[in-house]
């Protein structure tokens, strides 16, 4: 409970990924779990192999962009407490985002409360990226703005190797 308050903590900017125990045996576990919400995520819009699919390649991305940052900054000693951070915190936003988004695809596309679905999508999106961005400092020790900058190369990378995963392409 404790850690789980811990990736609470972090999405609400008043904790790091520093905060959060160097435990490989963790890692795997969150990692999982994360895997496992971006399957149930998934499988709002796509079958079981797609969402597999498409959540492997999400994790393994996490993964791999957090390993890569980390090791051209010098710090791979903080990989298992970043990725950690990462997944723990991806794991929250996607339970949050789930019932979001399975309420997505129930309203009518021109109904008045698709209005509402969709301010609540972009405030997840947004929120979203501010925790990425917020872990990726905190972890590289950069500055706000390059740390925006990394977000946003990070999720575009992350949203064309979904979307092959998810195509069938990769």
């Amino acid at each position: 409970m404790i850690l789980l308050q811990r990736f609470f903590q972090i999405c609400l900017f008043r904790a790091g990924p520093a905060d959060v125990p160097t435990s490989h045996s963790f890692l795997k576990i969150v990692c999982l779990i994360y895997f496992s919400v971006g399957v149930l995520v998934s499988r709002v819009d796509h079958n079981w192999p797609l969402s597999l699919a498409g959540s492997a390649a999400d994790t393994l991305l996490l993964l791999c962009v957090s390993w890569v940052l980390l090791y051209f900054r010098g710090m791979t000693s903080r990989f298992v407490q970043t990725a950690t951070a990462m997944a723990g915190t991806g794991s929250i936003m996607g339970v949050i985002g789930l019932p979001i988004f399975w309420l997505f695809r129930q309203v009518e596309p021109q109904g008045q409360l698709t209005s509402v679905v969709l301010l609540f999508v972009l405030i997840l999106i947004i929120w979203s990226l501010f925790v990425t961005a917020h872990i990726f400092r905190n972890a590289l020790e950069i500055r706000p703005g390059m740390a925006a900058i990394v977000t946003v190369l990070y999720t575009i990378v992350s949203l064309v190797v979904v979307g092959l995963a998810l195509s069938g392409a990769a």
